[in-house]
């Protein structure tokens, strides 16, 4: 008898995962009802008042669920809830694999809560920055994690008028629009700095990333400068090096090819990005150049390469998934406060760095 029923079950099924292929149209809860031999408000309650139904019911349902591929209407639901479960974040960058962590972080957390994360791209232009978080807040994201403090005016403002918690990352400011985490880009540059001057170097050349809608390579160029200054150093115009974004290996590369050729070598090179000091790295290899007998190298952001080159790379580490997970654990208790009524959490997260010193310095 069970057999039977299972079998008129699967049939019933079929015919109706038949039915939506042939017309084209969208499997509802009602075919999922119909498909499972359930009523509707059992299917209904089944989904959202699990625990009210047996669970060999839900079972049933579930089972349905994925014989006829029925789908949610979000949209409807968020109507009604008020909530999408989708959170906004933008990062500059794909290429790099910090932005990478720091996305996969955010994306675990939320998804340990059932939240989805939206992913967007700006390309260090404030002007796509706006597009892509407009086209956040048009899909009901119910919250917005963004990279840095540099916005248009208008961007500024529309996440200023927006009704759920907006995130700052990847540096710190007092002045943020709602809550911040990351750390402080100019503290970790003065810091690297005030380290190579400890070292014996006082020639030491800077190579950042392009300064225009980048607060934190305008905060690492300042904290490099502020402590050449505190130490009595004298920086030639020739050793701050800028180089588009996003970085490269090439453009590290070139970088240390123009240094190396000025008529005042540098005798340390403080790249504070990644990947620039890998193909600097890598050039010095080809050249000739000893590291760090002719020139000490530098990075900022610890990359997992970065201790396996063939000279090992002393950098600044930083937490980029954790700041990813903290950004999106600080957005989940800030919603859910919201809806309990419960004071809001902390909305200032210093995650701090680490100078890492290996034979490169």
């Amino acid at each position: 008898m069970i057999c039977c029923l299972h079998y008129r079950s699967c049939q019933g099924s079929s015919r109706v995962l038949h039915h939506m292929k042939s017309s084209h149209r969208n499997v509802t809860l009602r075919d999922v009802a119909k498909a499972s031999g359930l009523s509707l408000i059992t299917v209904s309650r089944a989904l959202r008042q699990p625990e009210l139904v047996q669970p060999q019911t839900r079972e049933k349902v579930m089972r349905t669920i994925n014989e006829i591929g029925y789908l949610p209407n979000l949209t409807a639901r968020s109507l009604v809830s008020q909530r999408s479960g989708m959170v906004g974040v933008v990062v500059p960058i794909l290429a790099s694999s910090l932005f990478a962590d720091f996305a996969q972080g955010a994306a675990s957390e939320l998804r340990q809560h059932d939240r989805q994360m939206l992913l967007g791209v700006s390309n260090r232009s404030v002007d796509d920055e706006f597009e892509v978080i407009k086209t956040f807040m048009a899909r009901q994201a119910d919250a917005i994690i963004v990279t840095g403090f540099t916005h248009s005016d208008a961007c500024r403002e529309l996440l200023l008028r927006f009704d759920g918690p907006v995130v700052e990352t990847w540096n710190l400011r007092p002045d943020a629009i709602d809550m911040c985490v990351g750390y402080d880009n100019f503290q970790a540059s003065e810091a690297m700095t005030r380290y190579l001057l400890s070292r014996g170097y006082r020639r030491i050349a800077m190579v950042g990333g392009a300064f225009e809608n980048n607060d934190q390579a305008t905060d690492r160029r300042d904290g490099f400068l502020a402590a050449m200054t505190e130490a009595g150093a004298s920086v030639a115009p020739e050793h701050v090096v800028s180089v588009p974004n996003p970085t490269t290996i090439a453009s590290g590369r070139d970088a240390l090819l123009q240094l190396m050729s000025s008529s005042t070598k540098p005798e340390a090179i403080f790249f504070q990005a990644e990947i620039p000091a890998h193909g600097a790295m890598m050039a010095c290899l080809s050249h000739g150049y000893s590291v760090p007998d002719d020139v000490a190298l530098a990075g900022f952001g610890d990359l997992s390469l970065s201790e396996h080159l063939p000279v090992p790379l002393t950098t600044v580490r930083l937490r980029a998934h954790d700041i990813g997970s903290r950004a999106a654990s600080m957005v989940l208790a800030d919603l859910d406060g919201q809806k309990s009524g419960e004071a809001a959490p902390s909305r200032h997260c210093d995650m701090g760095f680490e100078i890492i010193e290996r034979q490169s310095t």
